[in-house]
């Protein structure tokens, strides 16, 4: 570390106005042990560097949240922990919001370069990653949080140490070891609404100290569950009704009304079929009398999950300084939630299987309809001598989503001196098995080959709205459970050795060298139903796909003087199914004085295409798009400015890796003992960024792709966009760190501690492709210029308390500075998301020696998140990138020591 020298306190108070996570690089990586009494001569390991050094202050900037802090802050899982990093930015998975193909599962995304350019590792190495989706990322939900010792984030680019996949940066999750005892631990939670409940329990049992005794082994076992809140829940969505915020009303009279025959939507009103509570407000004339949808009873605003996880962890000395090291984890996470069911509307107009087969209807024959025929003599037809036509949703099975996913992950190897040098072999295998099942979806086939008669009508048989009156044999064809599962797994082997060499004016010069050999499977399988195309509203193909990778690097750090420390380092990767690729990194640390060092690095990165990128089929969904050639200008009264299209997501097997090239120039200030201050610039060039077409540069450009955007023969309306991945678009970060902590002592008062970080996005430039100039994104709709956390605690013997606050800055709701606000004219305050600050408290206290209490407070004022408005077409209101309507919560906890 930095020397440090007394000065005057009011210098040392300047910086205390600076608030949660230290900013120094601790000791850290897989080959260090927890023990905080490590002499201060000791050399240690810090991420973004594979040599041991005394100074483990380096020139690139890591910042270090320790288990205290995780514990204070009241998380129950890691991706809790992970959200609240400053530096993470758009482009994140998380487990709330509308479920996506990535349904219970995870991941980070520093400087918003998206989950795959942020590398995650697990003591130091790889694990495997998440099974679903395009992008390759470890789900975090899947590291258990109670085996967790501290969390090392590296934000600039480490390729040239860690691998392809590192470009944004790194999160170096460091799992416990050494410890000794017993001690059981739970917690129950609940919200200020007396719901979203959650409880845990767990049990940690450890034995022996490897110097003193010549082993150590620790077990660890974690429970967690957490209740569902459903969108009805909470005050902004209580319901779909949403002219109170001067919206429209989201309830939908395709649910369960019968019209008169004719056109596309039916004639006039007749009745709701029996069994609903029409709608009687004489405020909305177009529904009064109607039966009405209403999905925030059925949208999830937070899910319905379990977690179980087992880590353990053993070390047995040789001798001569050798030791075997060995971890294992394994855990099962489950999510469950609802989601939307699809109306009569969205089946006639994306399948075609509903049609008027004979013309009967007002329509040419074969064109399609947005109603159910009801033939006469249906039991549930109010003429006694015409068909009628019913605007239907198919919700007799609620549409209900449950993902499930076991992650294993096993570490063997061997440690000492190797003459001169440090070295290290290591075995790792790591898997991943998911699955996510659905339910509520119909099977076409079913619907217009048993539900409807040869001529498009309901048969008399069968009875809408009653999922028990029809046969259970045909509901289940109708509704079919259907099962997607993927499997992926990294096994590696690797080689490292560190050592000293010849002495320089500033210290010895040391240096590193390494190899790696890894192989990643990956294989994701849709059901048949979905893959076939038997379910055309959600089809999907799957992706399997195998790889070697061989890698060696190379690191040099030179202590050139007393004061100034260069360092260099270069990696060469092979991928078997790709090709090869270097990166190389150089940087400068330069004590200006001994409270004060300045330093910088330069870095080339790449980014190999994911294997499900190369391999996979397509992915078929449905998005909201603004047709330029039937909406040249937004109006809200025009369909074709926000509708609902297919889109499909396609493979492209002549992808190109991604390559970036990054930039730092920072600077620490460490003015007295306990303070310190580091301020951070960087730069991230990236290119040739593997990533879809977007559906309004596809629309924009559309003659240069005519067979990309599929349009009804007879409507010219838009069908399908194909959305091809392609080495298109490049993007420019720039923005600046801040991380700042401090101790005062205050004798008899005890211990205050301040600290803080800061991330300040200067500005995120992107552009589709090389051919048009970039856009500045930042401010604009999910890249908020800042984001921070700053904490307050105080300390005094059994005694523990503090506070902490989130900061997210506000944003516009436009997606660009030419882009259109929709709520311009009629709910201007709508266009820009407002920002949001949050208190968060804690409290614990150790009663005698062996029980510690504690009381933590999240979202102390009970704040609701900033409104999002074009959130509200998912039933949300908010969005979950940032941003969560949990509410206050409140947990309270235990742990006894044996």
């Amino acid at each position: 570390m930095l020397q440090r020298r007394p000065i005057a306190q009011a210098i040392a108070l300047l910086f205390s106005g600076f608030a949660v996570m230290p900013v120094s690089a601790q000791q850290s990586d897989d080959k260090t042990t927890s023990n905080t009494n490590q002499n201060a001569t000791q050399r240690v390991e810090v991420t973004g560097s594979r040599i041991k050094r005394v100074d483990a202050e380096t020139a690139s900037a890591v910042q270090v949240i320790s288990k205290e802090e995780i514990i204070r802050s009241g998380a129950v899982t890691l991706t809790d922990v992970l959200r609240t990093i400053p530096a993470g930015n758009a482009g994140g998975y998380n487990t709330e919001g509308p479920p996506t193909q990535a349904f219970g599962a995870a991941g980070i995304s520093l400087r918003g370069l998206g989950v795959g350019s942020t590398l995650v590792l697990v003591n130091g190495r790889r694990t495997a990653p998440y099974g679903f989706g395009t992008a390759s990322f470890v789900d975090t939900n899947s590291i258990p949080v109670d085996a967790i010792e501290r969390i090392e984030t590296l934000l600039d680019g480490a390729s040239a140490i860690y691998g392809a996949d590192a470009i944004a940066g790194v999160i170096n999750i460091i799992l416990r070891k050494d410890y000794q005892g017993k001690e059981v631990y739970g917690s129950l939670g609940t919200s200020g609404y007396r719901d979203a409940k959650s409880r845990s329990a767990g049990i940690s049992w450890g034995q022996g100290n490897l110097a003193q005794d010549g082993y150590n082994w620790m077990i660890n076992y974690g429970h967690h569950e957490q209740d569902p809140v459903l969108a009805n829940a909470r005050p902004r969505t209580k319901d779909a009704d949403f002219r109170r915020f001067n919206m429209t009303d989201s309830r939908s009279s395709f649910y369960r009304n019968v019209y008169q025959t004719g056109g596309y939507y039916g004639g006039s009103f007749i009745a709701p079929l029996a069994g609903c509570i029409p709608v009687n407000d004489p405020a909305t004339p177009a529904l009064n009398g109607r039966c009405v949808l209403d999905n925030t009873k059925n949208v999830n605003v937070v899910s319905a999950s379990t977690n179980d996880a087992v880590y353990a962890t053993a070390n047995l000395a040789l001798g001569s300084d050798w030791q075997l090291f060995s971890d294992a984890s394994f855990s099962r996470v489950k999510y469950a939630a609802n989601t939307y069911s699809y109306g009569t509307s969205a089946y006639a107009a994306y399948t075609y299987d509903l049609v008027d087969v004979k013309g009967e209807f007002g329509n040419a024959p074969g064109s399609p309809i947005a109603y159910l025929v009801l033939p006469v003599g249906h039991p549930q037809n109010p003429l006694m001598d015409k068909p009628v036509a019913v605007r239907y949703n198919f919700d007799d099975i609620q549409n209900r989503i449950h993902s499930a996913n076991d992650n294993s992950r096993l570490t063997l190897g061997i440690r000492g001196n190797l003459g001169e040098w440090d070295t290290e072999i290591g075995v790792m295998v790591a898997k991943a098995k998911g699955a996510i099942r659905y339910r509520g979806y119909i099977q076409d086939a079913v619907l217009t080959g048993e539900v409807l008669d040869k001529n498009g009508y309901v048969n008399k048989s069968f009875i809408l709205g009653d999922a028990a009156a029809n046969d259970a044999a045909l509901m289940a064809r109708l509704y079919p459970a259907m099962r997607n599962v993927s499997d992926t797994s990294t096994a590696l082997i690797d080689v490292k050795a560190s050592r000293e060499l010849w002495q320089l004016p500033g210290g010895r010069v040391g240096v590193s060298v390494g190899g790696e050999f890894r192989q990643e499977k990956f294989s994701s399988v849709p059901d048949d139903l979905f893959s076939s195309g038997a379910i055309q509203l959600f089809s999907i193909t799957g992706s399997v796909g195998q790889r070697n990778v061989a890698a060696m690097y190379g690191e040099i750090v030179a202590p050139v003087l007393k004061e100034l420390e260069l360092n260099a380092a270069a990696r060469v990767d092979r991928y078997n199914d790709f090709g090869a690729a270097t990166t190389p990194k150089l940087g400068i640390k330069w004590k200006v004085l001994p409270q004060w060092a300045v330093r910088s690095t330069f870095a080339h990165g790449f980014r190999a295409p994911t294997l499900p990128e190369m391999n996979s089929g397509t992915i078929a969904g449905y998005m909201k798009v603004q047709d330029p050639k039937f909406c040249p200008t937004l109006s809200s009264d025009n369909p074709q400015c926000d509708r609902y299209v297919q889109y499909e997501i396609g493979q492209n097997p002549n992808l190109k890796a991604e390559k970036s090239k990054s930039y730092t120039l920072g600077t620490v200030i460490e003015p007295t003992t306990g303070w310190s201050l580091a301020l951070d610039y960087y730069a991230i060039q990236r290119r040739d960024e593997v990533s879809q077409i977007s559906a309004k540069y596809l629309l924009d450009h559309e003659s240069a792709y005519p067979n990309l955007v599929i349009r009804h023969a007879g409507t010219n309306v838009i069908d399908k966009l194909l959305l091809l991945t392609s080495n298109l678009a490049q993007t420019e970060v720039r923005g600046i760190d801040l991380d700042a902590r401090g101790e005062v002592n205050m004798a008899d008062y005890g211990k205050l501690r301040l600290n803080a970080s800061l991330n300040k996005v200067l500005s995120y430039k992107s552009a589709e492709n090389s051919s048009v100039d970039k856009v500045d994104y930042a401010g604009y709709y999910t890249v908020p210029k800042n984001r921070a956390r700053f904490g307050l605690g105080w300390e005094q013997g059994n005694m523990n308390m503090g506070f902490s606050w989130n900061y997210v800055a506000g944003y516009s709701l436009k997606a660009t500075p030419e882009s259109n606000c929709t709520y311009q004219e009629k709910n201007p305050s709508y266009c820009q998301i407002k920002p949001w600050l949050t208190t968060d408290a804690y409290l614990t206290y150790r009663y005698q020696k062996n029980l510690n209490l504690s009381l933590t407070v999240q979202n102390l004022a009970n704040k609701e998140a900033p409104f999002d408005a074009s959130m509200i077409a998912y039933l949300q209101g908010f969005n979950a990138a940032f941003h969560n309507q949990l509410g206050r919560f409140v947990q309270i906890s235990a742990k006894y020591s044996f």
